[in-house]
């Protein structure tokens, strides 16, 4: 996976070093919070909360459960991260996003539940 297709606040690592995303060209160590610049072209391997390397391939077959989980760690994941955005966005900002997100979730499960 390449550093620009990260989202914000993702954990990787590069180089041997676990970093968080913190902007489009940016990375903050996780070991003491320094932050450097990083190639967008780099080649990074995205972590997931344990430290362990994502898949980047989706199974051929998911339980109904899985794909909820992952649907609300995605929807806890966005709200964080839209915590810690800089700029920050205003009350009616965010509240309008974090409906779209709702929105787009709930589209996505009734695709998934139709098979449309």
């Amino acid at each position: 996976m390449k550093f620009h297709q990260l989202r914000p606040g993702a954990r990787f690592r590069y180089k041997e070093i676990v970093l968080r995303k913190v902007s489009p060209l940016k990375a903050a160590s996780e070991r003491d919070d320094v932050q450097r610049l990083i190639p967008r072209s780099a080649e990074v391997i995205l972590l997931d909360d344990r430290g362990e390397a994502v898949a980047e391939t989706i199974p051929a077959t998911l339980t109904g459960s899985a794909v909820e989980n992952e649907l609300g760690r995605l929807v806890a994941s966005f709200e964080k991260t839209l915590a810690r955005t800089e700029p920050a966005l205003t009350d009616a900002q965010a509240a309008q996003l974090l409906d779209a997100l709702h929105c787009a979730v709930r589209d996505l499960q009734g695709r998934l539940a139709t098979g449309t």
